[in-house]
């Protein structure tokens, strides 16, 4: 195969080709937002001359040197969120940028309106994808939550407005779109015979103060999973729970980890600490859970300044969200709870409190 001539893209033979498909063309096209300030789009194919032919239609669309800037109103919409959330969203925490990379992948992308150039985008194209998403847009079936749909939409519509300022469209045609209306749904609660149940079967347990932790300050489990023993703190005989940040899993961006995710403490959902009162027998039965800690971490030899209220079992690392939230299911599985588990693993919220 002969050298192909600068920013005209190639077409080969890989060195460990597909059966079905063993010709591969190759395209450089520019994006600012890679260190480079390139990237390279490949297929593969079953004949050379399809291989040929798109190279020269990517060519043709991306330009014929080198491709124009990624900057371009030619770009499609799901490229375009692509450059967008690796260069203009930089102040968006992990998981948030987690959930929109899923949003553009996983969704947008996978859609033909992810394929529609970014000059020609209309509220026409984004209000049928609304309806598509609301009857066909969850992945394992049936339509997306309103809630997700908003999501989408309004990252759509952030979006958009970057590209404004970046004088690559006029008008957002996101903000004329009709969203689906959020309803809200009645909230459960535990009734006091159930709070007592689950207080009662989970007290002998290494986790046994989740029950109670949870229903006073009614924490998210991230929350509750990032406090430390140094959480509880007491101010002119008031005792509270630090409230500092949340742990959860998010994607690794950094790559360095060697996994697809990594579990991190970050900041909670709102971005804001808060301090919460407790009350006295709360306090005594904490103290005692760290007591308990600290007498196992002696006979294994793994103390650690401050370790985390809910830690491993040689205490010296934190305990993945989703293994407290499956241990909390189990527990509640065992005295009969099993409709409203959600409900009290992510939000409740009770003002009366009370020890058995």
């Amino acid at each position: 195969m002969s050298k192909a001539a600068n920013g005209s893209g190639t077409v080969y033979k890989p060195k460990y080709p597909s059966k079905n498909l063993p010709f591969r063309a190759e395209v450089w096209i520019t994006d600012l937002s890679r260190p480079q300030g390139k990237r390279r789009i490949s297929k593969n194919f079953k004949k050379r001359t399809d291989a040929e032919k798109w190279r020269s239609e990517t060519l043709l669309k991306y330009g014929v040197s080198a491709a124009p800037s990624i900057c371009d109103s030619d770009i499609t919409l799901s490229d375009w969120l692509e450059f967008w959330i690796n260069t203009f969203s930089i102040n968006i925490r992990d998981s948030t940028r987690t959930g929109y990379e899923c949003y553009i992948r996983q969704h947008i992308a996978r859609h033909p309106i992810g394929k529609i150039r970014l000059k020609d985008l209309t509220n026409c194209h984004l209000q049928t994808y609304i309806q598509y998403l609301q009857t066909e847009g969850n992945l394992k079936g049936g339509g997306m939550s309103e809630k997700t749909i908003r999501s989408m939409i309004l990252m759509i519509r952030k979006s958009l407005h970057a590209a404004i300022g970046a004088d690559l469209i006029t008008k957002n045609a996101a903000e004329f779109v009709e969203l689906p209306k959020l309803e809200q749904k009645e909230v459960e609660y535990l009734t006091l015979d159930q709070i007592k149940r689950l207080i009662d079967e989970s007290r002998n347990e290494r986790w046994g103060i989740f029950f109670p932790l949870a229903f006073f300050t009614g924490c998210r489990i991230g929350e509750l999973s990032a406090l430390r023993q140094s959480s509880l703190r007491c101010e002119g005989d008031i005792w509270y729970i630090a409230v500092e940040g949340s742990l959860n899993r998010v994607k690794d961006f950094s790559g360095m980890s060697g996994h697809k995710t990594v579990l991190r403490i970050g900041p909670t959902k709102n971005g804001k600490n808060r301090q919460i009162p407790i009350l006295e027998e709360l306090v005594t039965e904490l103290k005692c859970h760290f007591a308990q800690q600290r007498a196992e971490a002696d006979i294994l030899g793994t103390f650690v300044n401050d370790p985390f209220v809910f830690c491993n079992e040689l205490g010296d690392s934190y305990v993945d969200p989703s293994t407290l939230r499956n241990w909390a299911k189990d527990i509640a599985a065992k005295v009969g709870i099993l409709y409203i588990v959600k409900v009290y693993i992510y939000r409740v919220r009770l003002s009366l409190f009370f020890f058995i």
